[in-house]
């Protein structure tokens, strides 16, 4: 920024942290214009000017048991990453609401946000990415990292009471989503990966995880015959079976 608006910026916040200072205060200068400066961010200006109406807001997960006092385990602050316990519970003791999060037990992964929050949070995405690896449109094989993560529920739209969970995302790319959207198309998920979508001419097409509609991988000789034996049985592609004669080519019965 300009150095004039720099430096009365540190004049205004100097004068204030002057202003507190008295025989009982512990805090050096330094600190407490630190102080001002976080109380001016944090609680000025809410009524008029560019940030009016905007508060704060951060994201804490906080393990229960740290909640409770009967652990020290940290809790993690979104965007930043592990705070002590002691702090964590300070803040809870202000936070205007709390919400649960569903984690899956063995990798930690989250895989519900219910309704707190609409865009699905980082790991979320990749878990559901990483089970529908392209467009769960039918024959669709844009691949997930080049997709929407849509709400098979809707989160919000058509009254829609979806969540932001695992069995309620799919990768939809952008046609398919509009599809869906727009031209009453319906999608529904019996499982998670498992999406059926019907069409307005009541067609109706499933897709399941990994589904691209492609079959088995085809492999050269060349990479086949420097596999083990037992990979390459299983690799192999099976020849058809030699399709049936017709009636009439068929040899009769007496």
């Amino acid at each position: 920024m300009p150095a004039e608006q720099a430096h009365a910026i540190h004049d205004r916040l100097t004068r204030a942290a002057r202003g507190l200072q008295c025989p009982t205060e512990t805090r050096t200068l330094g600190q407490l214009r630190a102080d001002v400066f976080t109380d001016l961010l944090l609680h000025a200006g809410m009524q008029t000017g560019p940030a009016a109406g905007i508060r704060p807001e951060i994201a804490l997960t906080v393990p229960v048991f740290t909640l409770m006092g009967l652990d020290e385990e940290p809790a993690t602050l979104d965007g930043y990453g592990p705070i002590p316990a002691d702090a964590a519970r300070t803040l809870c003791e202000g936070a205007a609401s709390f919400y649960r999060i569903l984690t899956h037990p063995e990798t930690g992964t989250t895989l519900s946000y219910g309704k707190t929050v609409y865009r699905p949070p980082a790991d979320l995405a990749r878990a559901v990415r990483h089970r529908d690896t392209t467009c769960t449109g039918p024959g669709c094989l844009v691949p997930a990292k080049d997709c929407d993560l849509d709400h098979t529920i809707d989160y919000h739209a058509n009254g829609g009471h979806g969540r932001t969970d695992y069995a309620n995302l799919g990768p939809r790319c952008r046609s398919d989503h509009r599809l869906k959207s727009l031209a009453g198309w319906k999608v529904t998920q019996t499982r998670p990966g498992e999406f059926t979508t019907t069409t307005p001419g009541n067609q109706t097409y499933t897709t399941t995880p990994g589904d691209t509609g492609a079959g088995a991988p085809a492999f050269t000789d060349r990479v086949l015959n420097a596999l083990p034996k037992s990979f390459r049985r299983r690799l192999k592609r099976k020849q058809p079976p030699p399709p049936e004669p017709a009636d009439e080519d068929k040899e009769p019965p007496f």
